[in-house]
């Protein structure tokens, strides 16, 4: 592990290399990216649709393709290695129990034939010993939790309205109080407004429960209220990781500040001049050599096509992998 060992750590992520194999080649989709999670703690992480941000979630929770192999690297989740792990007993005893998952468009995957509390119940019953009736009073209490009437139970989801199924979707992570949930877009589908008041809602649940939340998404500016420490992620590499603080006032990777820059600032009255990044992501089966990055970058160098730049710390809790900040 290239961080310091602490004991608050829940999770990490060392190293860890995931490619898709296609007739051509692989796919490099997060290659070599190492972070953490510390306990009751809120990581964002982001980066451009492409990035490999859904790679990493797909390959903590092990719900890969048929064509996604792990090339190396571990998981350590509580200190005990996912990867590793038969997949039976993970399913049973780690995912929804220790570790949930709030997938993209996840107000979709309800299953629109049954109704809510039914497929509540069976998440409940799948992987704990207890009554209906105790199951159904936690179904209820949860659901109330996050802003749902327990009436709505009752109902299919196509009866809910994209708030509400978003709202049941959390409530079912939430169901057998785990230590950790990831979030992977899970506000995309919905409008401004409802978008907002579901952050809220998961911002003040995590803290109130005190759980870890891995919250992923392409927009960077969701992330700067909710969590703790960011990480972002650019074609498959893991580029600038730090305290959240510190990478929105102090963005090193021109990257990280390229897509600061492009984010619209409604406090002030003076129109900022938006910055959009020139150019396009490069293909992950034949990404160029040295920095992925250095195509687009406006402050590359002749040695940023060589050499790859080494993931390093800076100062604190702010970690950077480029040659025009870890040469100073």
């Amino acid at each position: 592990m290239i961080f310091e060992e602490s004991t608050d750590t829940l999770l990490e992520v060392n190293s860890l290399k995931t490619y898709y194999a296609t007739k051509t080649g692989y796919v490099k989709a997060v290659d070599d990216v190492s972070l953490f999670l510390d306990r009751s703690k809120v990581l964002g992480v982001a980066g451009e649709s492409g990035c490999g941000k859904s790679t990493l979630v797909t390959t903590i929770f092990r719900v890969m393709p048929r064509n996604a192999r792990v090339v190396s690297g571990e998981i350590k989740f509580k200190g005990q290695d996912l990867l590793k792990m038969d997949l039976k007993t993970f399913r049973k005893e780690i995912v929804w129990k220790d570790m949930a998952y709030i997938p993209q468009a996840s107000m979709d995957v309800l299953d629109p034939v049954y109704k809510v509390k039914d497929q509540m119940l069976e998440t409940i019953l799948a992987h704990e010993d207890v009554s209906r009736a105790e199951a159904m009073e936690r179904i209820y209490r949860t659901l109330e939790s996050v802003g749902v009437p327990q009436e709505k139970a009752d109902m299919f989801p196509h009866e809910l309205s994209g708030g509400q199924r978003q709202r049941v979707v959390i409530a079912m992570a939430l169901l057998l109080n785990p230590s950790m949930i990831v979030s992977d877009e899970a506000t995309t589908a919905l409008d401004v407004i409802t978008q907002a008041k579901i952050l809220e809602l998961m911002k003040s649940l995590q803290e109130s429960r005190k759980f870890s939340m891995m919250f992923v998404t392409h927009d960077l500016s969701l992330l700067a209220n909710v969590s703790d420490s960011i990480a972002i992620m650019y074609a498959g590499k893991l580029v600038e990781f730090g305290d959240v603080e510190k990478v929105f006032s102090n963005p090193l990777h021109p990257y990280t500040q390229l897509l600061i820059k492009a984010i619209p600032d409604l406090r002030v009255r003076k129109q900022k001049k938006l910055v959009a990044i020139p150019g396009f992501p490069p293909d992950l089966e034949n990404p160029p050599k040295g920095c992925r990055f250095a195509p687009r970058c406006p402050l590359a160098m002749p040695v940023c096509s060589e050499r790859e730049p080494e993931f390093a710390r800076v100062e604190g809790f702010h970690y950077v992998a480029c040659h025009a900040v870890n040469r100073k």
